[in-house]
């Protein structure tokens, strides 16, 4: 069987070559949860999962692209910390096309079921930070670590 990390790389593949076809071969297809935190909230199912992902952010953010920044592992489960970034191509998050690129954080979870495909995601992005970047401002927030209260910096 392979590992969750192999696995979430062919789920991650599959996406991105639009090769739904192969999905099953990956994920607990009709068993499939998701949230995409403060985008979908919960659903069941991956066809659900598919369709809010190819109407709402492929569809705005066309050439999405990830960049692994983290990786974490156990035996049913793999956590990445990612770099994302895409160009603004649709309406997203209310704002009309752009054609800005954006780039965002994600954190994205997976635990496997026992037969190793996918079963479940939980995946966070910065959706305020690509909302900001769409309008045209950039997040007054340091992209390195640095020793800032930035919270006692805005009360001032």
């Amino acid at each position: 069987m392979p590992s969750p990390l192999e696995t979430y790389r062919r789920f991650e593949q599959y996406l991105r070559e639009g090769r739904y076809d192969r999905f099953a071969e990956v994920v607990d297809v009709e068993g499939y949860v998701e949230n995409c935190v403060g985008m979908t909230g919960w659903t069941i199912g991956l066809d659900i999962a598919v369709a809010n992902f190819s109407q709402g952010i492929a569809r705005a953010l066309t050439d999405l692209a990830s960049e692994e920044q983290d990786v974490v592992e156990t035996a049913d489960s793999v956590v990445i910390r990612a770099r994302m970034a895409g160009t603004h191509t649709g309406t997203f998050l209310g704002v009309e096309p752009t054609g800005k690129r954006v780039g965002f954080d994600a954190v994205d979870w997976y635990r496997m079921g026992s037969d190793g495909r996918i079963a479940w995601r939980f995946l966070l992005c910065d959706w305020n930070g690509v909302r900001l970047q769409l309008l045209g401002e950039q997040p007054d927030l340091p992209q390195t670590p640095t020793r800032v209260a930035v919270q006692a910096r805005e009360s001032s």
